[in-house]
């Protein structure tokens, strides 16, 4: 797999960028028959896998959606977001596509103070 241990660390270090994806190589016939199952589901289109590697027995869990599949090209799964373990308590999602309203509006005031004196700021939108 391509993409894991940036997802490692990821799930380790929330200041650290996960991987846009993960790409699923040497695949058994398991999981090859698994993945084109879930080709085929329009209903369940993003998963939560938490991939644990042989050699360390590292692990890290992401929600993913597959973003590649099928013959002659790499299986690659698109990361939405990646989860920390649960320990004493319940899973967290560290990294994520989804940002609160909190986030956004201090980000709007930072572009807001950015701006030259006088300069239009209708090129982004509050909502």
């Amino acid at each position: 797999m391509r993409g894991f241990h940036r997802a490692a660390v990821a799930a380790a270090d929330p200041d650290a960028m996960p991987p846009a994806q993960l790409v699923l190589v040497g695949l058994d016939e398991a999981t090859r028959a698994w993945l084109a199952m879930w080709a085929e589901d329009s209903e369940r289109v993003r998963r939560t896998l938490t991939i644990r590697r042989l050699l360390d027995d590292r692990e890290a869990t992401a929600v993913v959606t597959l973003a590649s599949y099928g013959y002659g090209v790499e299986t690659a799964l698109a990361v939405e977001s990646v989860v920390v373990p649960a320990g004493e308590g319940p899973a967290a999602i560290l990294r994520s596509g989804v940002h609160t309203k909190e986030e956004i509006d201090a980000m709007l005031a930072v572009l807001a103070t950015a701006l030259p004196e006088g300069e239009e700021s209708s090129w982004f939108a509050h909502v």
